[in-house]
């Protein structure tokens, strides 16, 4: 835990009323209505209050005299019961709770009601821009070398993807937002994954983040899903390939994640064919050829259904 002496900036031995004195100063320059939207501010606000929290209550103070910092368990201070209402009228810390129905008394909730509504508002009334948003999209290897759309799923409250927060569409209200140009619940939008990308990429959809002006930027990151048994060094993927002795004598063509692999004739277990630029970004892809005669059929079989389908399926 924190100093409160030293967070509120007082001595040990401030009397009540010059410990209220400091904190109100704080608690005003870090105020929710003074600082919308900066987080800061609100782990400030929320950091000057448990002080004051600890200090104003005779018995928390005297244990903090006693421990300090490394009280035990059992005597440091437990703020999820803290009536944080109570706490700012005692202050004459000015909160209008008539704008926050249903906000909170006790716990980080409080803070969080304080400071999100208050970032709401300002954002809904155009006076703060959006929030960027970052979202998962989860490509299998094979798209992630060729490249292609996927389509994501955005949490709402975000800029609505139908008319790019504008409202109208082709001069009339949008009908997915009512007009708004927001969307409340989730909405879908197609992301173009460039050709040979790279796990953990960051793809920037400019305006399609949170709501607010101007809006918000909605950033895709990019988690490349490998086939089964395979595992990423740098950027080269690697795995085992799994041939029948017959194909391993004669030399054979199997697929692998989308890609044609040529096995040579005379190949032996355990040799190591590396296909360049067929990996993760300019990574390569590495398989070992491992000659089983069970999972090579099985994969012999996959391969057959694969070109009967004309899929493409990962081996």
């Amino acid at each position: 835990m924190t100093d409160p002496y030293e967070v509120l900036g007082v001595p040990r031995d401030a009397s009540a009323d010059d410990v209220k004195a400091a904190y109100r100063r704080l608690a005003m320059r870090y105020h929710p209505d003074r600082n919308p939207g900066s987080k800061e501010a609100e782990e400030r606000f929320k950091e000057i209050s448990e002080a004051y929290a600890t200090l104003r209550d005779p018995e928390a103070r005297a244990r903090f005299d006693r421990y300090g910092t490394s009280a035990p368990a059992g005597a440091a201070p437990d703020f999820s019961s803290v009536d944080w209402r109570t706490v700012f009228q005692e202050a004459d810390i000015p909160i209008d709770w008539g704008s926050r129905q249903g906000a909170p008394h006790t716990g980080n909730a409080v803070f969080d009601a304080l400071f999100g509504m208050m970032t709401g508002l300002f954002r809904n009334a155009g006076l703060l821009p959006g929030e960027t948003r970052e979202i998962v999209v989860r490509v299998p290897l094979e798209l992630a070398r060729r490249g292609g759309q996927r389509r994501v799923q955005v949490p709402g409250p975000s800029v609505c993807p139908s008319c790019d927060g504008q409202r109208v569409v082709d001069g009339q209200p949008c009908p997915e937002c009512g007009g708004s140009g927001v969307r409340r619940g989730r909405s879908e939008v197609d992301v173009t994954v460039p050709p040979r990308v790279r796990d953990g990429s960051k793809l920037r959809l400019r305006g399609m983040g949170g709501p607010g002006n101007p809006p918000g930027d909605l950033l895709v990151r990019v988690a490349v899903t490998l086939p089964a048994g395979a595992h990423l060094e740098g950027d080269d993927v690697h795995a085992d390939v799994h041939v029948l002795p017959g194909e391993a004598a004669r030399g054979t063509t199997l697929r692998y994640a989308g890609a044609d692999v040529t096995v040579p004739a005379g190949t032996h277990d355990g040799t190591e064919l590396r296909l360049r630029g067929l990996g993760v970004g300019r990574g390569d892809l590495v398989l070992t050829v491992r000659t089983d005669f069970w999972r090579g059929l099985a994969r012999a079989a996959g391969d057959w259904m694969s070109r009967l389908t004309d899929g493409g399926t990962e081996a």
